[in-house]
């Protein structure tokens, strides 16, 4: 007793085909637009729609997420654990430093924690793009994620950067 659907001639070899096809397709796609390289952050940018400063080792060069504005933050270059510290920089546009209107906001966190700074800090505005953080504190070791948002009327951009406190 031979099963019926054997002798069938029904669209198995055309969904298999469909198949096939679907997947090189999407291989391709995958090559041609997947691959793009990752916007660089930490220590030194490439790439920069800006003019190139000359970046310290104890400073980070960060280019927000639509690269319309770049960030030198200064930091020590050895990161304390649980002592507070200071954390400035000037923040960027293609003209040069913003204008003071632009509101600015450091902030850092460990997101394979769940957690963020353990106390809240404010971030003070200075004239030329300045900006200034005081009590800063890393209270344990690990990878940071420093994360610097700039708001420009409507218009708001990220820029981040990641740092290990040893």
């Amino acid at each position: 007793m031979n099963p019926e659907y054997e002798k069938s001639e029904g669209p198995g070899w055309w969904i298999m085909a469909l198949l096939v096809i679907s997947l090189v397709l999407g291989l391709a796609l995958l090559l041609l637009v997947g691959c793009q390289p990752l916007s660089p952050s930490v220590r030194s940018v490439e790439e920069v729609p800006f003019e190139m400063v000359k970046v310290a080792s104890d400073q980070i060069l960060m280019v927000t997420g639509d690269r319309s504005y770049r960030v030198l933050l200064n930091i020590p270059e050895q990161l304390p654990e649980n002592e507070e510290f200071t954390v400035s920089g000037t923040v960027f546009d293609s003209d040069g430093p913003v204008s003071d209107e632009v509101r600015v906001h450091f902030d850092a966190g460990m997101p394979q924690h769940g957690h963020g700074l353990a106390i809240d800090v404010d971030t003070e505005r200075s004239v030329k793009g300045e900006f200034l953080t005081p009590g800063v504190r890393f209270h344990m070791k690990g990878r940071w994620l420093l994360t610097v948002d700039i708001a420009e009327g409507p218009h708001f951009e990220r820029a981040r950067a990641w740092v290990s406190v040893k």
